[in-house]
């Protein structure tokens, strides 16, 4: 009996282990055959396996691969030109002096001080460096200014109204600073000028042609490519006039005028 016993035991010892050792192995992972267990990634590490580093093939972001940046054009200035043609309102000062109404017969009060005009003209220029260009061209100016007796001055009430008319053309050479987007210049040449003072009511005959001299400058500051705003200060140097008969010189009395000084403001546009 005792035996007996002994022997179920063993059997039943025998079955315990036979049915825990496959669930033992399943437990471990199947080291032998089973599916190898996947690595833990290490600290610091990104989930997956990867280690940030770029792909092969492609070349890591450095400063020897990095793309080159865009180009920036270049611009250069070019000097001042080639053309200009320009359309200004001019603004004279007439000499009201004595000398200049006593051959008259007026009064320095009745003579008119300023007026208004058109100025135009056009400019090439030949020689052009970097930021110098000398300019050749010529102008045409038509100006005139009255001036009305004052109604409060009685001992002026039947005094007529006197109007100075000056016009001349004027051939220029100019010395050019700057580029074609904008320069200042100071010029001179010949100034062919013709004035005329008289009586507004009545025909005013043109006095001789006379030839003196002019010189100034000014500027031009281009808006755009072609269209500048453009101003012009310029004095005008008139030679004396003499005294011509009526009947030597067609009819019209020329009266005697001495060396006198005239000054023109202008502002307008500038085209090229």
């Amino acid at each position: 009996m005792t035996h007996q016993c002994r022997r179920l035991a063993f059997l039943v010892l025998t079955l315990i282990v036979a049915t825990r050792a496959p669930s033992a192995a399943q437990a471990g992972g199947g080291q032998s055959g089973g599916v190898p267990p996947v690595a833990q990634p290490a600290p610091g590490q990104p989930a997956g396996g990867q280690s940030g580093a770029p792909p092969q093939g492609t070349p890591p972001a450095t400063a020897e691969h990095a793309p080159p940046p865009p180009a920036v054009p270049v611009t250069t200035d070019r000097p001042p030109g080639p053309f200009a043609l320009d359309v200004r309102i001019a603004m004279p000062s007439f000499n009201t002096g004595s000398a200049i109404a006593d051959p008259l017969g007026l009064r320095t009060d009745q003579l008119p001080g300023r007026g208004w005009g058109l100025d135009a003209g056009v400019h090439v220029y030949p020689v052009r460096r970097r930021r110098f260009a000398l300019g050749i061209g010529a102008e045409i100016l038509r100006a005139s200014g009255s001036k009305a007796p004052d109604p409060e001055d009685t001992t002026a009430a039947h005094d007529p109204t006197i109007e100075t008319r000056f016009s001349a053309l004027v051939p220029q050479v100019s010395l050019n600073f700057g580029t074609s987007r904008g320069w200042s210049y100071i010029g001179g040449g010949l100034a062919f000028v013709r004035r005329a003072i008289g009586d507004v009511d009545a025909e005013i005959a043109d006095w001789p042609r006379l030839t003196g001299i002019h010189y100034g400058g000014g500027a031009r500051w281009f808006m755009n490519p072609h269209v500048a705003f453009m101003f012009d200060l310029r004095f005008y140097r008139i030679p004396e006039q003499e005294a011509e008969d009526p009947t030597t010189a067609g009819g019209t009395a020329v009266p005697f005028q001495p060396k006198s000084r005239l000054f023109l403001v202008s502002a307008g546009f500038s085209f090229k």
